[in-house]
């Protein structure tokens, strides 16, 4: 989209991969990295999706000059740190940023209140997804999200709060499938985690579920993924879940939204039009809800077109909005011409 508009696109990808063509390096969660490699590009604007407090440290304290900085906030967990030294130079560097865009107004207000005068857009960190009718994972998995209806649930990375709670709410859905897995034989359940778990309490917490599922007898009828791409599970037929503790605006369920995929979320924070809620860590309302929409008509279709192309595309352009009014007149005027 931003290139069909006439603008060139450098990404800096936060993991190891460079695969996609418009990826021009990759972070690989290195603070190091996020103050060394957005120097080399000559970039008008520098766009930041937040990930970690080191990053959003290293970035701010290696902003060029005459490039406008703009940073995402999905989180307002993001915002602070148990250590008071820590949230200080947090906010230091969120002021670095000339445009803080929160994924919904809950976070803006958030911000608002924390960072007194900051220039604050809100705008779900969505854009319209390239529908590659190619992309399919290999021959394994998708034999499993072809042979009965599937539960999905995906996380970033197995996070834990205040407290030693897992943030995903990865174990809600397990408790809910494995009761569930009873009523309804075919039914199926799929993890996706993009990021492989190394340390010690996340394989630990993994380790759990995997044999509550073992228990169960259920181990064939799940399966874990790691570092793949949640969309080309969307063109199956499939339930999309996302039982969260904490969240911001999560593509995720835009993804789902957009594909036609029927979504249930948790309550935690405002959700989009179009999604089932329940509440968070209620496993029983979680399958009664999850019991509804397996019982309820079937709208999927395979291979169909995505059904609601309008969301992507208007959450897209808001996107382009933004940027061009940063990029300055004599881009705008290029653009017109």
């Amino acid at each position: 989209m931003l290139e069909e508009a006439g603008l060139r696109i450098g990404v800096l990808n936060h993991f190891d991969s460079t695969d996609l063509p418009c990826a021009i390096g990759a972070l690989k969660r290195n603070p190091l990295n996020y103050y060394r490699l957005p120097r080399k590009f000559r970039a008008r604007i520098v766009h930041y999706h937040h990930s970690h407090w080191s990053a959003l440290v290293a970035l701010a304290l290696g902003r060029r000059r005459g490039s406008c900085y703009i940073l995402t906030l999905h989180n307002p967990r993001q915002l602070t740190s148990p250590l008071p030294l820590m949230t200080g130079l947090i906010r230091w560097a969120l002021r670095r940023f000339d445009v803080i865009v929160a994924v919904n107004p809950d976070i803006a207000s958030i911000v608002r209140q924390k960072l007194d005068g900051a220039q604050i857009e809100v705008v779900p960190a969505f854009v319209e997804p390239i529908h590659d009718a190619g992309q399919e994972y290999d021959a394994a998995l998708e034999d499993f999200l072809q042979a009965g209806r599937t539960l999905v649930v995906a996380a970033a990375r197995i996070q834990f709060m205040r407290g030693g709670r897992e943030m995903y709410g990865l174990d809600t859905a397990v408790a809910a499938f494995v009761v569930l897995a009873a009523e309804y034989p075919a039914l199926r359940l799929a993890i996706f985690i993009a990021r492989r778990p190394s340390g010690r309490k996340a394989r630990r917490y993994l380790a759990r579920l995997e044999a509550q599922l073992e228990e169960a007898g259920l181990r064939d009828l799940a399966m874990i993924a790691f570092e793949l791409p949640l969309l080309p599970a969307l063109r199956h037929d499939v339930l999309y879940l996302r039982p969260t503790r904490s969240d911001g605006d999560a593509v995720s369920i835009r993804e789902a939204l957009h594909a036609g995929v029927p979504v249930v979320v948790s309550d935690v924070v405002e959700r989009p039009a179009g999604v089932t809620l329940f509440p968070s860590e209620d496993v029983q309302q979680l399958r009664s809800t999850i019991r509804r929409l397996l019982d309820g008509p079937r709208a999927y279709v395979a291979g169909a077109e995505p059904a609601n192309p309008s969301l992507g595309s208007s959450l897209s352009e808001r996107l382009l909005e933004l940027y061009m009014s940063y990029l300055g007149p004599d881009v705008r005027r290029s653009q017109a011409e």
